[in-house]
């Protein structure tokens, strides 16, 4: 049983994106609280690799707690219709696989929206579906023209939406932000319909931690990846600059899985609504100040030995939300970014000491 009398138990659930690195996270904590878990991955070589870096997706697939399916398109709507069979719960993780082409309507836009239609409409038509829970985003809250023109004294809410991109879009960002508002909107709206379940939309913000797919004989490479690698930029070199700022709202990644996973629960969190999920807030944090303080705080030698260099940077741009109302709702806090910087740099450290 979880809070609030809530069986898991009785709960199957559908994770979509488990290959991901919040969705690996997500797998986890579902199959420790003791959920019985559909998982779905796009291609057979994903079921290898998930073997490979859990045992407790192998323990899954042995004792029957977790099934994993192959569906190389989300948007088509009978195969995934068919990967629904007796689900009560869905966890929608995945993005779609982003293509190197200047049409961005078509490889970023398009994908997001259909991708969640298909999930919606495919779930409306299976009668033991009673919650949908989605990854959408902070940028959601705001149009992408917000960063040339930052308003930082307004607390954003979970009621704040760009409800109308502007298009063309400039670049695959601009692009992004709108396929996130424009999906969260399609969730909307279809809820207005009145479907026999409801949703949860859950808004991060910049996730980062560490990364539990990587082995312990893993390369430090490995975490230096897309926002963790700008975000561990002052602690480490220039080469890992971003060539943009970044706003200032972290949030650890074992967060954003916890929130997905407390989201089933219809006693804890209430049909229809909207959480931001992001820590150190409403003020946020100063990316290059904060890293080197936890650095510094947590990691001396190294610094002092250079495996910490404290070189490179990273511009903050302040951003005011309001997750507080999030924490009140989900019981817990959001941990905290020094600990979160902590963590990070702590496997980045055993990664690079490793033999």
């Amino acid at each position: 049983m979880a809070s609030g009398g809530h069986d898991v138990k009785a709960e199957y659930l559908l994770i979509t994106g488990i290959s991901g690195y919040i969705g690996f996270k997500t797998l986890r904590i579902a199959l420790e609280t003791g959920y019985k878990v559909k998982g779905v991955v796009r291609k057979k070589s994903n079921i290898q690799d998930l073997r490979k870096r859990s045992q407790l997706v192998v323990k899954g697939l042995a004792d029957g707690q977790l099934e994993l399916a192959i569906v190389p398109d989300f948007t088509n709507k009978e195969v995934f219709g068919k990967a629904l069979e007796g689900i009560t719960a869905i966890i929608h993780l995945a993005s779609p696989l982003a293509e190197a082409e200047s049409n961005f309507e078509r490889t970023i836009v398009e994908p997001a929206v259909a991708m969640v239609s298909t999930i919606l409409e495919s779930a409306q038509k299976v009668s033991t579906v009673r919650r949908v829970v989605i990854t959408s985003s902070c940028v959601t809250l705001i149009p992408f023209e917000w960063n040339f023109s930052p308003d930082s004294n307004t607390l954003y809410t979970a009621k704040d939406i760009n409800s109308n991109p502007t298009t063309p879009y400039s670049n695959a960002m601009d692009a992004y932000w709108a396929s996130k508002a424009l999906a969260r909107i399609t969730t909307q709206e279809f809820a207005a319909k009145n479907p026999h379940f409801d949703y949860v939309n859950l808004l991060p913000s910049v996730v980062i931690g560490p990364d539990d797919r990587i082995q312990a004989d893993g390369e430090a490479a490995e975490l230096l990846s897309g926002a963790r690698a700008a975000v561990l930029a002052p602690a480490l070199t220039s080469d890992l600059n971003s060539a943009f700022p970044y706003v200032g709202v972290p949030v650890h990644v074992g967060d954003v899985a916890r929130a997905h996973v407390d989201a089933i629960n219809a006693d804890l969190i209430p049909g229809n609504t909207e959480y931001i999920l992001s820590s150190d807030t409403p003020e946020g944090v100063q990316w290059d100040q904060d890293v080197r303080q936890a650095a510094e705080k947590f990691f001396p030698a190294e610094v002092a030995s250079g495996m910490l260099p404290l070189q490179g940077s990273l511009q903050t741009i302040k951003w005011r939300v309001d997750a507080m109302s999030t924490e009140k709702a989900f019981g817990w806090k959001f941990t905290s970014f020094e600990e979160t910087v902590k963590q990070m740099l702590a496997q980045y450290i055993q990664l690079k000491q490793k033999g």
